[in-house]
């Protein structure tokens, strides 16, 4: 057997537990980039909406969501600068009427600011979530690989 150049040995098991940290670590990562495109159009959109004043609701649809009617609604609204859009709007329990104001781009809507921010800020909580189990699973492994086993020395 080679001498160890360091003077420290590996601890029994200490591979297999090495390779679940890295393995632990490659899934955090992968998680954290699946939820950043997965939430990227969502918090674009939080950052870029604006309040609109709805100009003409043409059409409403409804689905259910856990027992709750909600409705989308096919409609044109115009910005504070005189600027128009189109598109579906989330419009929640309640149908878009014409004179309301919505939260909305271009060509998407959402009854208020706050229903968006419903729907992404339960997914922020997932991925800061994920990213502190990143950062203690980093730690931690940095904190193993400064501790070292060695065999103690016989007299």
């Amino acid at each position: 057997m080679e001498p160890d150049p360091t003077g420290m040995l590996e601890r029994p098991g200490k591979r297999r537990r090495r390779h679940v940290f890295r393995l632990l670590v490659a899934l955090s990562s992968v998680a954290l980039v699946w939820w950043a495109l997965w939430q990227y159009r969502q918090v674009e959109r939080l950052v870029t909406g604006e309040r609109a004043d709805v100009l003409d609701v043409r059409q409403c649809s409804t689905h259910n969501y856990k027992g709750t009617r909600l409705y989308t609604c096919r409609a044109t609204w115009r910005f504070s600068d005189e600027r128009t859009g189109e598109g579906d709007v989330d419009a929640g329990t309640e149908p878009t009427r014409k004179g309301s104001t919505v939260f909305a781009g271009d060509d998407w809507g959402y009854r208020s600011r706050g229903d968006l921010m419903g729907s992404v800020l339960p997914k922020a909580g997932v991925f800061l979530l994920v990213l502190g189990e990143l950062a203690v699973l980093l730690v931690i492994s940095r904190w193993g690989r400064r501790r070292g086993y060695t065999l103690p020395r016989g007299r």
